[in-house]
C-alpha cells in the first residue's frame, strides 16, 4: 500500500470524526427550548401516506423514572437518527431541569400510544401521546416561534 492511499484513509477518518464531533458540540450549547424547537422543526405536521409510515420515540425524563411520553413522527418524512440524536440532548436537559426546579412526578408508566392517521397526518392516542406541536406546549412555548 502506498502513502496516498494512506493519506486518503486518515483524511476520510478525520472528516468523518471532526462532523461527529461539529454535530454535537451545536446541540451541547443549545437550551431545552431550542432543542424543542429543532425537535418541532423536524417533526413537522407528521404527514404520511399510510399509518404504517407512523412511529413514536419516547422523550422527556420524568423524576420519578421513565418518560414523559412518547413523540409521535412520521417516518416519510423525519429522519429517526435525527430525532433520537435531538432526543437524547432534550433528555439531558429536561433532567437538570428537573433538579433545578425541584420538579416531582408521578410514578405512573407511560404507556406507548395506538397510532393512526387523521387527514395525512401521523397521530397517537392516549394521554402520553406527543402529537405534533405539542413539545412547544409542554415547554411553554408559543407554536408561532417555531
Amino acid at each position: 500500500m502506498d502513502l496516498t492511499f494512506f493519506s486518503f484513509i486518515t483524511v476520510a477518518l478525520l472528516l468523518t470524526a471532526f462532523a461527529c464531533t461539529n454535530s454535537n458540540a451545536d446541540l451541547s450549547s443549545k437550551t431545552i427550548e431550542e432543542v424543542a424547537l429543532l425537535i418541532n422543526e423536524e417533526v413537522g405536521t407528521a404527514d404520511a401516506d399510510s399509518a404504517d409510515r407512523c412511529d413514536f420515540i419516547p422523550i422527556g425524563v420524568k423524576p420519578a423514572g421513565g418518560p414523559w411520553g412518547y413523540l409521535v413522527f412520521s417516518s416519510e418524512k423525519s429522519s429517526r437518527e435525527r430525532l433520537e440524536e435531538l432526543i437524547d440532548r432534550y433528555n439531558e436537559l429536561d433532567a437538570e431541569r428537573n433538579i433545578e426546579d425541584e420538579r416531582m412526578s408521578t410514578a405512573d408508566f407511560a404507556t406507548e400510544p395506538a397510532l393512526t392517521l387523521r387527514n395525512g397526518a401521523c397521530y397517537g392516542e392516549g394521554q402520553y401521546a406527543w402529537n405534533p406541536g405539542d413539545i412547544l406546549d409542554f415547554n411553554n412555548i408559543e407554536r408561532d416561534q417555531s
